[in-house]
């Protein structure tokens, strides 16, 4: 991935540089997986053909041409919703550097490969995913010890015990190749889905260097969790499997119950989300740590989830998000309408922000109480990028609403210095080898 996703040098005016957004265009056209993020939109794949997929969602009826490279669309039922994918994003955006931002961001993520259409024979006995794709328990957990940094303890931890599997793919010399296949649950107990990993590849079409990550079908809403039976003692929230092992590996392999939520969040998975929370914690007392990435999307995340607990739990407020990168706002709405409680409230969060070493970060916006609501404008890129201190803003920030209205269940968990906890891992892991070296 090109750095220029890091550098802020993007927000600059059109004018001033073209070449440099036309370079940032092309990455995006280039580097996106096109119906994977219509699929986590909400489009059905309808048709699919060996050059073309049909996509639908309301009045749209989008044709992406998957021949081509970058892949191109058309919209069926508007002759002038035509083009790549950053014409669709701009098209769908606030603005031209708001499409920019966006798309930067959309091509970090994972999203879901559509699930194949097949013509329906007759007496077609239904293949099992296990059998489709040689899925049996791990015997070969190289990826995740080499690549992942995980160690045999943890991969046979009470928690992680028998749910991770080997996916074998026959190559083309006849060689067995032991992709990794994380489950998705369904709340009873059963497997609804699978996600296959391995190390990256080098695409034989292109040329280029890719990510091995494959959805095996459309059901992605399920989510990968640790085992549900053990006594927990909290419930830790991740995006990825990786994440949660690599979290339980770190901690000494407490007693913990993890969920992954897997990328792309919608409102399917935040139910699921809360249906296992439940399942785990029927007297909703454990603390639920957020573990999300230490990035604008992790941060995202947080406040998508917490708002959610908040508006299932709380008989106090209701709580609207609108997200506009790289802002989140958050528009408070009290049942009461009490100006005072309001006004605590507001007072409250914002001296619970202000407690930090530094003090009130120069340039993040404090919440503000109006006659009707609390209006709070979080600005993720400026507060991912503080010098020193932005883990700590954030946890004072998110941890002020947790105690306000959700009884401080909510806990902040971000890792201590790297963007993600399976990146910290793999670096404890090269600060120790390398202090071991220096003592030989």
């Amino acid at each position: 991935m090109e750095c220029s996703q890091k550098n802020h040098a993007y927000m600059k005016n059109y004018a001033e540089n073209p070449e440099h957004y036309k370079r940032l265009i092309a990455q995006i056209d280039r580097e996106v997986d096109f119906p994977g993020y219509l699929i986590a939109q909400g489009y059905q794949l309808l048709k699919k053909s060996s050059g073309s997929q049909e996509f639908g969602k309301e009045a749209e009826r989008l044709v992406l041409q998957t021949k081509r490279n970058p892949v191109t669309y058309f919209n069926r039922n508007d002759s002038s919703d035509k083009g790549r994918f950053f014409k669709y994003l701009h098209k769908r955006s606030a603005n031209f550097y708001e499409a920019v931002k966006q798309g930067l961001g959309i091509i970090q993520r994972d999203y879901p490969e559509p699930t194949t259409v097949k013509v329906s024979q007759k007496n077609n006995k239904r293949i099992s995913l296990e059998d489709r794709y040689r899925i049996g328990p791990l015997t070969r957990p190289n990826y995740l010890m080499e690549g992942r940094g995980l160690s045999i303890n943890t991969l046979q931890s009470e928690a992680f015990k028998g749910r991770i599997f080997n996916a074998f793919h026959v190559s083309d010399n006849k060689g067995r190749i032991a992709n990794i296949a994380l489950p998705k649950y369904g709340l009873d107990g059963n497997i609804k889905n699978y996600t296959l990993y391995n190390r990256p590849y080098r695409d034989r079409k292109d040329g280029k260097v890719k990510k091995f990550r494959l959805f095996l079908n459309e059901r992605y809403e399920y989510l990968f969790v640790s085992n549900p039976n053990i006594n927990a003692e909290k419930i830790v929230c991740v995006e990825s499997g990786f994440d949660a092992m690599a979290y339980h590996e770190l901690h000494g392999c407490p007693k913990i119950f993890y969920i992954s939520m897997s990328g792309h969040i919608d409102e399917r998975k935040l139910e699921q989300f809360l249906q296992w929370n439940r399942t785990v914690d029927p007297s909703h007392t454990l603390p639920l740590h957020l573990a999300f990435d230490h990035d604008i999307e992790g941060m995202r995340y947080d406040l998508i989830l917490l708002s959610h607990w908040i508006n299932r739990k709380s008989n106090r407020v209701f709580i609207e998000t609108d997200w506009k990168r790289p802002v989140m706002r958050l528009k408070l709405n009290y049942f009461s309408k009490s100006i005072a409680i309001m006004e605590r409230d507001t007072d409250y969060i914002n001296e619970r922000i202000s407690r930090g070493s530094h003090g009130m970060p120069e340039g993040l916006l404090k919440a503000i109480c109006y006659r009707d609501k609390v209006l709070w404008e979080l600005d993720l890129e400026r507060i991912v990028s503080l010098p020193q201190h932005s883990r700590t803003y954030w946890r004072l920030a998110v941890e002020a609403l947790s105690k306000c209205f959700a009884s401080g269940i909510l806990k902040m968990d971000k890792c201590p210095t790297m963007k993600d906890w399976n990146e910290e891992l793999i670096s404890v892991k090269k600060k120790s080898s390398c202090r071991l070296v220096n003592l030989l």
